[in-house]
């Protein structure tokens, strides 16, 4: 059996619980939760010992693998100590929010393969397919990249005190764009403001690739709650002989009555019991196949370390406003 356990269980860490007990040959046994009013539940509900720390986990034993899904400026902190001990770690994304600690990270692995940073739209169908549309040269020579993720307000109401926009939401898209076309940035403009919280709530940056691409990459948390599909996300990306386009913030299913809608999301965050297809369950379901394979990690430290440079040369932009250059 692979010994598996989760750092952090507020929502994805809960989701990640989840996958790792509907795996065969995976035993959840343990997760760890700082927060004493969260513990006896999270022993009901999971069955199995909630830790205090990393270092209670590791003194009981320990795991083969780990989904480190605690605060993003945690992850160093977290994810460290757990390659010290052996584990093949799943960090949730972004890898960190500083490419300092994203490079500690990395250099603490005892090979490269130990690592896996958790970037869910790689397992979306739909981004694998259009990445096999993009890297084939069927668009010819890329000449823009327009990517967009923009939430409602009820999305940033617990990020939006510890972290930007930026960090929450355009992490997918740094590593979005990268994934599907393979560019690397080159320079970044960036303009935001801050209206829900003390940090960019609202950002827009115009971005330019190697290889003379430019495009603009859309990031907000600011959409009313009353909005029946809480995300409007996408990416356009358009050649010398076409173009493709990936509406990635559509309702699956949607169910209605008199007074409300409710989303029941069978592709990427099952709403209720686990039904269908998940990326979630897909992304943890190829690091354990890639644990027990000693094969290479789905998504390695380098992915996640070229994801946070773009966002930080986002905050370097906003903070000098101007552009800056990678």
């Amino acid at each position: 059996m692979i010994r598996a356990a989760v750092v952090g269980m507020g929502w994805m860490g809960g989701l990640h619980a989840g996958a790792y007990q509907r795996l065969s040959g995976v035993e959840l046994v343990g997760v760890v939760e700082p927060d004493p009013a969260k513990r006896e539940a999270l022993a009901r509900e999971y069955g199995v010992t909630v830790h205090t720390d990393v270092e209670s986990l590791l003194d009981a034993g320990g795991c083969d693998v780990v989904s480190v899904c605690a605060p993003d400026h945690l992850h160093a902190s977290t994810t460290i100590p757990m390659l010290a001990a052996g584990a093949r770690v799943l960090v949730e994304k972004p890898l960190a929010t500083s490419t300092a600690d994203a490079q500690r990270i990395l250099d603490a692995r005892p090979h490269a393969d130990a690592l896996t940073v958790g970037h869910i739209l790689r397992f979306d169908p739909r981004v694998i397919r259009c990445r096999e549309v993009v890297r084939s040269g069927e668009l010819g020579e890329i000449w823009h990249v327009e990517v967009w993720r923009d939430t409602t307000r009820a999305v940033a109401a617990a990020p939006s005190q510890r972290t930007s926009v930026a960090w929450f939401l355009g992490i997918h898209d740094a590593d979005l764009v990268r994934f599907v076309t393979g560019l690397e940035v080159e320079q970044v403009a960036a303009a935001g403001r801050a209206v829900l919280s003390p940090h960019p709530d609202v950002v827009y940056a115009n971005v330019r690739y190697a290889g003379g691409a430019v495009g603009t990459m859309e990031n907000n948390w600011t959409l009313p709650d009353g909005r029946p599909n809480r995300a409007l996300a996408g990416l356009r990306v358009t050649g010398s002989k076409g173009l493709i386009e990936l509406d990635l913030g559509h309702v699956d299913l949607l169910r209605s009555d008199a007074t409300s809608s409710v989303r029941l999301d069978t592709r990427t965050w099952p709403s209720r019991e686990w039904t269908g297809s998940s990326n979630i369950q897909a992304e943890v379901g190829a690091f354990v196949a890639a644990a027990e394979a000693g094969a290479p990690a789905p998504v390695s430290g380098e992915d996640g370390l070229a994801a946070v440079r773009v966002v930080e040369l986002i905050h370097r932009s906003l903070d000098k406003h101007g552009a800056v250059v990678s």
